[in-house]
């Protein structure tokens, strides 16, 4: 008899392990090293180099796209095993909410920490959105952030590397996990707690729902709002 899979979602029972995960990551990461994409962008002042920052995350995120359609394509999974099913619309509803919240929270936790620990460097993404002089490249910008790198990052943190977490170490374990992985992947020191939190937000929301596209919804919310929060601060 052929082994049965469970098809809930997020997959109690991933026919993918964590180390599998991990190799994926590592895949994207030679991938990139060679083309200069894990560099710290320069000249983010300027249009070319806000453009080139753009160009830059668009094709992360279409290489974390292909590396892990051709993962699934090869152990012959659909995508929505990631989690990318139609949620229910309370759930949509709760990202919205939730987005804010973090954005709020977090912000609040971010002062707090920088007061205590100081003022780390700016993130790339601020860094480019405080040196956008158009409202183009704003949009453009807001765009990346706020709607094409959120669906990257979950996808990943929540799509795939959760599930395999929560089956080793159950619900609670996984998420905390995951939340770590996702605050550790950042390598941000003063920004670890922060994100540890928004992480662990993310995947229990994921977790909630059963689809992707609430935690989706809720990261790119936070992303927005801060996006318009640096794009407010320049003037």
């Amino acid at each position: 008899m052929s082994k049965k899979i469970d098809l809930r979602v997020p997959p109690r029972k991933p026919v993918w392990n964590i180390w599998q995960g991990l190799l994926l990551m590592a895949i994207v990461t030679i991938i990139e090293f060679p083309l200069g994409w894990l560099e710290s962008p320069r000249d983010l002042e300027s249009s070319h180099g806000i453009l080139s920052f753009i160009a830059v995350g668009l094709g992360d995120v279409l290489l974390y796209f292909g590396v892990i359609w051709l993962f699934l394509h090869l152990i012959r999974r659909p995508f929505s095993d990631l989690g990318f099913v139609k949620p229910l619309r309370r759930f949509v509803v709760l990202g919205l909410i939730v987005g804010v919240l973090l954005f709020v929270g977090i912000g609040l936790l971010g002062n707090l920490l920088t007061k205590v620990l100081g003022t780390p460097a700016p993130q790339s993404f601020a860094a480019a959105v405080k040196g956008a002089d158009y409202s183009w490249e704003f949009i453009l910008l807001t765009l990346l952030g706020g709607v094409i790198a959120p669906i990257k990052e979950e996808m990943f943190f929540r799509g795939l590397i959760y599930p395999p977490l929560r089956q080793i170490f159950g619900r609670g374990k996984g998420i905390l996990l995951t939340g770590l992985f996702f605050a550790a992947l950042h390598l941000e020191i003063i920004r670890f707690l922060p994100l540890f939190i928004g992480g662990v937000v993310l995947t229990w929301l994921y977790e909630r729902s059963s689809s992707i596209w609430p935690a989706i919804v809720a990261h790119g919310t936070w992303n927005v709002l801060m996006a318009i929060a640096l794009w407010i601060q320049r003037y």
